[in-house]
């Protein structure tokens, strides 16, 4: 799939039929994949009016005069989109509408915060986005803030950040949520917004996703003011199923296996007597251990789990043969012994049950009860703080997970090559 083109725009009232054509226009005209529309104006009734355009999924959330504020997110007639869940609020200041885009789960969150110092907005926003978001995160709209005095007005500020200001920094790094425009141009200095009151630029209106996956934004930009008094903020969003590599974990119940505990002790044992020498320091030969006795503990489940796999098929094949003769003669024996194999094939199956319910606690987290959804959301910020965004590779800048995995292994491996060998004039000159 190719990047999906999303654009955020407060359009600031689409109540004229002459400016909603205006705007759904421009929208078409930019390639417009998803909307991301504030300040609508509309009621309900209203804002299906845009379903007639180019957009024929449309969802909004309209305040009740229906003449002010208004969100909506319009999804392009060409998007496989399926809708899952929608949550808005009754004021016409936010909608987060989950669903699937070719099978991939996403989170789409249209925002228009107060134009007021309210921090409790920004608090109460980011409880219901911890609540019901699920897969790929995108957040986008005006927030009516900025997050630097100094790189988002024009003219610089030396005046304090609002109260929700900083409550938007605060949350948005709980949640492990990242600017994506700041992240793709930390010295940047553009705007969205222009006051003719206070004569000043700003830049209030935002992207927002996940930093674990920033690398999905192969694009984003800030377009000219035209129709509205905000500028449309446009990226372009990589959601492709790309093959990940799983992160490695320790299976728990190993290390009440005694078989396992006298394996690895021997292994470690067996590396340090080879590896401890005076010229490797004790951090490299712990980190080298690591990965040493992560592959023998890969190796020995592997074999623990073909073993198990061939007993099971034997213990199947066994149960079917004495259940056969036992069809034929109805002996005592044969039924004891095929209560036995049963048994054994049981228990077998039970061990096999508990490792598979306890990876499944990951999944009762982010879909059970909200004390389980903080922690999920809590392990994705973890996640988030540990991934490398960027590195710089050979005089280019690399962003995408297998490119840096890559890089890396080019670095090490280029560390570790040995591409001087001493000659033997060398070692004699050493020697005198």
């Amino acid at each position: 799939m190719d990047p999906l083109k999303v654009i955020s725009y407060n359009v600031k009232g689409l109540h004229s039929p002459v400016k909603r054509k205006k705007i759904l226009h421009q929208m078409k005209q930019a390639n417009c994949h998803i909307a991301f529309l504030q300040e609508t104006h509309l009621s309900d009734a209203e804002h299906e009016k845009l379903r007639r355009s180019w957009a024929d999924k449309v969802y909004y959330s309209s305040h009740r005069s229906g003449r002010k504020k208004g969100v909506s997110i319009l999804i392009h007639r060409q998007i496989n989109f399926t809708q899952t869940l929608v949550h808005k609020d009754t004021e016409g200041r936010y909608i987060l509408v989950n669903g699937l885009i070719d099978g991939t789960e996403v989170s789409l969150i249209n925002v228009y915060a107060p134009n007021e110092d309210k921090p409790g907005f920004i608090r109460t926003l980011f409880n219901k986005i911890l609540q019901y978001s699920t897969g790929l995160l995108l957040m986008g709209g005006d927030l009516n803030c900025v997050m630097s005095q100094l790189m988002d007005r024009q003219p610089a500020s030396k005046i304090p950040l609002s109260r929700m200001s900083r409550m938007l920094k605060y949350q948005s790094q709980e949640a492990g949520l990242v600017d994506i425009w700041r992240s793709k141009f930390p010295r940047g200095r553009d705007f969205t917004f222009y006051s003719n009151r206070h004569t000043s630029y700003s830049r209030i209106d935002y992207f927002f996703t996940m930093k674990a996956e920033l690398h999905r934004i192969v694009d984003i930009e800030i377009l000219p003011i035209t129709i509205s008094d905000h500028a449309p903020v446009a990226l372009k969003w990589d959601i492709g199923q790309r093959p990940t590599s799983k992160q490695w974990r320790l299976n728990a119940s190993l290390l009440n296996d005694k078989a396992f505990t006298s394996f690895i002790t021997a292994e470690l044992k067996e590396y340090l007597d080879i590896n401890t020498l005076e010229e490797t320091t004790p951090l490299i030969l712990w980190d080298c251990a690591k990965a040493y006795i992560r592959g023998r503990i890969i190796s020995f489940t592997s074999a623990k789990r073909r073993g198990k796999e061939s007993k099971q098929k034997e213990l199947e094949d066994k149960i079917k043969d004495l259940e056969h003769k036992h069809k034929q003669s109805a002996s005592a024996n044969l039924l004891n012994d095929l209560k036995s194999t049963r048994r054994e094939l049981n228990s077998l199956l039970s061990d096999k049950i508990e490792g598979s319910l306890r990876f499944t606690n990951q999944r009762y987290y982010e879909h059970g009860n909200k004390a389980s959804r903080l922690l999920a959301f809590g392990l994705r910020k973890k996640q988030s703080s540990n991934t490398v965004q960027k590195i710089k590779s050979k005089e280019t800048f690399v962003t995408k997970p297998d490119k840096i995995a890559e890089s890396f292994a080019e670095f090490y491996k280029s560390l570790y090559k040995n591409t001087d060998t001493c000659s033997d004039n060398k070692s004699q000159s050493y020697n005198h």
